[in-house]
């Protein structure tokens, strides 16, 4: 095996990982709201519990300082963060936590999309074919389900899947010649900054809570929101956009796994049916890219 192929496998096992990590969101975040955290103060919480570990940890081995066109690249993309976490946040509450993340993973679709609009990236027919399949799994998902879904909840999902689409487009380009312990600091203080800001017109901040309401939130923090969003930025500094998209496209079947064993839900056959075509557009779109 080349080193080029060393750089490509070693890229998509770290975003693999990542998307594990990133399957416990859905779980904390029912958690805490079983335990009467607001969705403003989950978020808030967990990106200022993510900002203050990150800068404990990374000036002990990077420096931190960055241009300014790179940081206001960075601050984008916690604003992004921001706006997709809490479009997940909203949806995951209204739907099974596993049909918010397979509605989130139409994303690599939407990256594709942008990598030819602004790239000039064109898919071929392995990529129509893909995108083509994943819509059609996600109209089965969501189209004839044994209990009646909130409308609002699968417009959020869908909405947090494209915001995560733009994210994943962004960072691979402020990812080059940036550590990713750096990125992450700088994403996660920018989420912060954001969201604080915001709380006061979203119901504000209520950090008045029992123990184990603060364990979930700090599971946000550390397995929802550092350790991936690392990984993440770390796959991306030696792959596309295109392949770590399609990489961590293992999220909702682990939080599937997580969903039925931590919280009693339950997909459907047809529910089931449509994520097995996603993941066949996922594996369409590997191989297309491959190619």
């Amino acid at each position: 095996m080349t080193g080029q192929a060393n750089k490509r496998t070693g890229g998509i096992l770290l975003v693999v990982l990542a998307g594990c990590s990133f399957a416990s969101i859905g779980i904390f975040n029912r958690l805490a709201a079983a335990r009467g955290v607001g969705v403003p103060t989950a978020l808030a919480l967990r990106f200022l519990l993510a900002a203050l570990l990150l800068w404990a940890l990374v000036p002990l081995r990077h420096r931190v300082r960055l241009p300014r066109a790179r940081l206001a690249g960075l601050a984008l993309m916690g604003a992004l963060f921001v706006v997709e976490a809490g479009l997940f946040f909203v949806s995951s509450r209204r739907i099974p936590v596993a049909l918010t993340a397979l509605l989130l993973y139409l994303y690599p679709a939407h990256v594709m999309v942008l990598s030819w609009v602004f790239r000039g990236e064109r898919p071929g027919r392995g990529g129509v074919l893909a995108l083509a399949l994943a819509l059609a799994g996600i109209t089965l998902a969501i189209g004839f389900p044994a209990q009646r879904l909130d409308p609002a909840g699968v417009a959020l999902g869908l909405a947090s899947s494209l915001g995560y689409a733009v994210y994943m487009f962004l960072g691979a380009r402020m990812q080059r010649g940036v550590p990713a312990l750096v990125a992450t600091l700088w994403i996660s203080t920018f989420a912060a900054l954001v969201f604080f800001a915001l709380a006061p017109f979203l119901g504000g901040i209520h950090p008045g809570m029992a123990p184990g309401a603060w364990a979930s939130v700090a599971g946000l923090a550390v397995l929802g929101t550092v350790l991936p969003t690392v990984l993440v930025m770390e796959g991306l500094s030696r792959i596309s956009a295109t392949q770590a998209s399609i990489a961590c496209t293992v999220e909702p079947v682990a939080t599937a796994v997580m969903g039925a064993l931590l919280l009693g839900e339950r997909l459907q056959a047809l529910q089931l049916a449509g994520g097995a075509l996603v993941i066949a557009a996922v594996l369409v779109l590997s191989l297309a890219d491959r190619a």
